[in-house]
């Protein structure tokens, strides 16, 4: 039960908060911040030669209002291929490995005020409809709608009208695109499904008979209930910007890799094409774009879990000992923290003062003792499809949770997509 409440919150903060007199008008704004991703990988001793793919968020466009640009900034024994924008490092058996990237991250997003004034507005009135349903570009459905799982037809839609027939009295047939594609939403993401992380993605079937799953399994039956309305729609993958306490540096060990994240967390959710106003975030798990920015790592329509990926990616984490350290900095932050140029010397003593806890530029290699696969099984965690990645928490800066609360968000969502690490991808 206690992880519900934070969810519940987030609900509660989205339908008190006071609707502006003035609902948004038929353009969608935006607005754009620059952020620092750091991603370092520490790797004191290996099981098996590989190239592997360190990751990042990505150059990115999804209509007209959602852009992201990368420029790289600084690497340390990592190669990085322009032409597919990939990131990528040896391994060797017996041997350790250190290296990192630094990328500027420009990314800009509907403006979060406003794309949040949607939700309040949808969720207040499913037949809110502020700009007219025109219909949806046939390039648009023939990429974003396809034929729903047959048993989301079978079981969650006929559960999801009956209890949008006794929350708003009327049938969902009556909703507007938007206010259908919100009350899904909020039904699947805080009523059908019980958050739950897991040790591995899970199919479609298995959610739906257990209704428990974590923001991938919410988000990938979202989008074939969406489907089954003919409303587009796409999972976003990436890493949601937090900038609270507690968030400074969080531990999460998978086999015998640490996590470290700083300030962000790896998630997924749900984009939906509004005619009028594009793409729009309705994120009522953690909040993404119209609560806290997401640099994206990118998005897809794919529902189905290969089971094979997620092996290799359990594998990996076996023939693997060391830590990883993926770190969000907003703009003023970073030349503050690190110069205007990414001082290399300041960046490297806050890796190994984040990892380590200590100032020293050397990086110990431990040759002496091999991977073995620990006694216990780690914290019951989640991994993305390996097509692509990426949660937290959400709250108003009025009405926020406890820091406890939401660390909590945190420790069972943030392995989401730990297929993003070195993840996923052997070299292809």
């Amino acid at each position: 039960m206690h992880r519900l409440l934070p969810f519940a919150l987030i609900l509660l903060m989205i339908l008190t908060a006071p609707l502006q007199a003035n609902t948004p008008g038929a353009e969608a704004p935006v607005e754009c911040r620059t952020f620092y991703f750091l991603n370092a990988i520490w790797i004191t001793y290996s099981n098996i030669t590989e190239r592997l793919l360190l990751e990042s968020p990505v150059n990115f466009t999804l209509g007209s209002t959602i852009n992201q640009t990368i420029t790289p900034v600084y690497t340390m024994n990592v190669d990085y291929n322009e032409t597919r924008g990939e990131y990528a490092f040896n391994v060797t058996a017996g041997e350790g490995f250190y290296g990192y990237l630094v990328n500027k991250v420009e990314v800009c997003t509907p403006l979060s005020t406003w794309n949040k004034q949607l939700i309040i507005a949808a969720l207040q009135d499913p037949t809110h409809k502020p700009y007219p349903d025109t219909g949806f570009p046939s390039n648009i459905l023939e990429k974003y709608v396809h034929t729903p799982h047959n048993m989301v037809v079978d079981v969650v839609v006929p559960a999801f009208e009956k209890w949008f027939n006794e929350i708003y009295g009327f049938s969902p047939a009556n909703a507007s695109n938007l206010g259908l594609a919100v009350a899904a939403a909020n039904f699947i993401y805080l009523e059908f499904i019980t958050y739950n992380a897991s040790a591995a993605p899970n199919s479609i079937e298995e959610v739906i008979q257990t209704r428990h799953g974590d923001c991938d399994d919410m988000s990938r039956v979202l989008v074939e209930l969406l489907s089954y309305y003919g409303i587009p729609s796409t999972i976003g993958y990436g890493y949601v910007y937090i900038p609270l306490e507690g968030y400074e540096r969080f531990v999460m060990p998978v086999e015998n890799v640490t996590y470290i994240f700083r300030y962000n967390g790896p998630h997924a959710f749900t984009l939906v094409y509004i005619p009028g106003y594009e793409w729009i975030s309705i994120d009522l798990l953690a909040g993404s774009i119209w609560y806290y920015p997401f640099l994206f790592e990118g998005e897809s329509v794919e529902t189905t879990v290969n089971e094979s990926d997620v092996e290799q990616m359990i594998d990996l984490h076996r023939s693997i000992n060391g830590s990883q350290l993926i770190a969000v900095f907003d703009q003023d932050e970073f030349k503050e923290m690190f110069g205007a140029e990414a001082n290399p010397s300041l960046v490297e003593v806050f890796i190994n003062e984040t990892i380590l806890g200590s100032t020293s530029t050397t990086h110990p290699i431990q040759p002496e003792t091999e991977t073995t696969q620990p006694a216990q099984p780690p914290p019951s965690t989640t991994t993305a499809i390996p097509t692509s990645t990426t949660t937290t928490q959400t709250t108003e800066s009025t009405r926020t949770p406890t820091t406890n609360a939401l660390v909590t968000v945190l420790a069972l969502i943030v392995l989401v997509f730990i297929v993003i690490f070195i993840i996923s991808l052997r070299k292809r």
